[in-house]
């Protein structure tokens, strides 16, 4: 059995996988957040702005609803199947000034001091070395250039990541990759004051929701595409099963606890 050889290849294979169906399953809710983060945010007439882990272009293309269509603006992401998504939605909505490649948040292939601002929609979280990444972003922003973040934080679906991991270890045969660790407020601050940022304004959004287990976990999206990527159909099913039972004992009569916690993040390059 082939397994990604690391991180960032599960990564953008989740993301190839789950292409088709993101616009569908997710598109509204990141509509939504990307105007939430926009509100804060004091967009120039004609920006030149950077969307870092864009995938189909729903934040790209919301900020350029808010400027008329102005400025120029790039996204880029891993999966090139989210990058050709994104282009046909240009093509489709007749932008000629936005231009989306693939790339890695953690190279920045852009000169220094090019954009006024970047953004990032639920993407800091999946990026291995987010210092490096937060890094590389302080030198492509211009003197006075802002940076708006959204991302899940450490207690992001705590629960249901806490019956992933004891499927995993159940099951070691399989190389089941470990879950993804989120930040703290603490920890965004300290990496964000290491990257050169000066007084950044982070806080988080948590809520509690009750959801039916099954279709919480069962759903085939980017977060369920990573951990399945390099395994047969039958232990995906198998692991699936076993996820489901355990959510399943700790339904209450109001549904299945799931927690939200989202963080989010202003900063300024000085």
């Amino acid at each position: 059995m082939s397994y990604p050889a690391n991180h960032k290849e599960r990564t953008e294979r989740a993301y190839d996988i789950s292409a088709e169906m993101y616009d569908k399953t997710v598109g509204k809710s990141m509509a939504a957040r990307t105007n939430m983060l926009l509100r804060d945010v004091q967009l120039p007439e004609a920006p030149t702005v950077l969307d870092v882990g864009c995938g189909t272009g729903i934040s790209t293309f919301e900020l350029m609803k808010r400027v008329q269509g102005k400025g120029r603006f790039y996204g880029i992401d891993l999966s090139q199947r989210m990058i050709d998504l994104a282009r046909i939605r240009a093509t489709d909505l007749g932008y000629g000034n936005v231009d989306f490649r693939k790339g890695d948040a953690e190279r920045l292939e852009f000169p220094e001091s090019n954009f006024d601002l970047i953004i990032s929609n639920l993407a800091l979280h999946w990026v291995q070395n987010k210092e490096k990444s937060l890094k590389e972003m302080f030198r492509v922003l211009r003197t006075g250039g802002e940076l708006a973040l959204v991302f899940n934080g450490e207690l992001h679906y705590k629960e249901a990541l806490e019956i992933y991991d004891a499927v995993r270890k159940r099951h070691p045969k399989y190389g089941i990759p470990a879950s993804i660790k989120g930040l703290s407020l603490e920890e965004t601050h300290e990496l964000f004051e290491k990257a050169g940022f000066r007084k950044p304004r982070i806080f988080a959004i948590h809520e509690i929701n009750y959801v039916d287990p099954s279709m919480f976990l069962l759903a085939r999206d980017a977060t369920t595409s990573w951990w399945q990527v390099g395994l047969q159909p039958e232990v995906v099913d198998k692991l699936k099963t076993e996820m489901l039972e355990d959510a399943t004992k700790n339904k209450t009569d109001k549904g299945w606890k799931v927690t939200s916690y989202n963080i989010i993040a202003y900063a300024q390059k000085t």
